[in-house]
């Protein structure tokens, strides 16, 4: 029995597709990725309540913009437009984003829901960031390398952040703790997965 091999995809038969290149087509995939998430903030912080999430939601806004234009930087160093590229995955991330933000109706939960998707979004371009930094450290692109570490790290911080407003501290609760006692107040409430609480 053999198997038939699948067909090839236009991906596939790219000729001198090397790291270089994917290097590049990556970064200009995390460039409209931190575009299209800037796009959807502005619809966050009007719908999150606690105003220390408005607060870093409207300090993400920046912070976004500001990754775009460092990559943007980094396709100019690699030779390549930054723009022309579609985020597929960011798309998913946004359109949960949006749905999300509108699913639950009392505040906290809402909250709640903002911050762990923000952290997705975090996620990606950590792994995204982490990534082109290897890649260009292989490269010998150290100047590409240096504006990687830098979108690395202010992801990772921005990550913290949000973790900390949704877990609290040692002298406060977090956003967490407030959607809780909420759900432990309405006994009668369904949760999303179907399980009364």
């Amino acid at each position: 029995m053999s198997l038939a091999s699948p067909p090839e995809s236009p991906e596939s038969t790219r000729s001198h597709f090397g790291l270089h290149e994917l290097l590049c087509e990556q970064t200009r995939d995390l460039y409209d990725a931190a575009l299209r998430f800037d796009g959807e903030l502005a619809h966050l912080r009007e719908v999150s309540v606690s105003p220390p999430l408005r607060d870093l939601v409207a300090e993400m806004s920046c912070e976004y913009r500001e990754a775009a234009e460092d990559l943007a930087r980094i396709c100019a160093l690699l030779g390549v437009p930054a723009d022309g590229v579609a985020c597929e995955a960011m798309k998913g991330l946004v359109r949960e984003a949006k749905d999300s933000s509108s699913d639950w109706e009392d505040s906290a939960t809402r909250d709640a829901a903002i911050i762990a998707n923000a952290q997705r979004v975090a996620h990606y371009g950590i792994a995204g960031y982490g990534t082109g930094l290897a890649y260009a450290r292989c490269l010998k692109e150290y100047d590409v390398a240096r504006l990687f570490k830098n979108l690395l790290r202010r992801s990772v911080t921005l990550d913290s952040r949000l973790s900390k407003l949704a877990v609290g501290g040692w002298f406060s609760h977090g956003i967490n703790d407030e959607a809780a006692s909420l759900s432990h107040s309405h006994p009668d409430i369904e949760v999303a997965a179907g399980v009364r609480v």
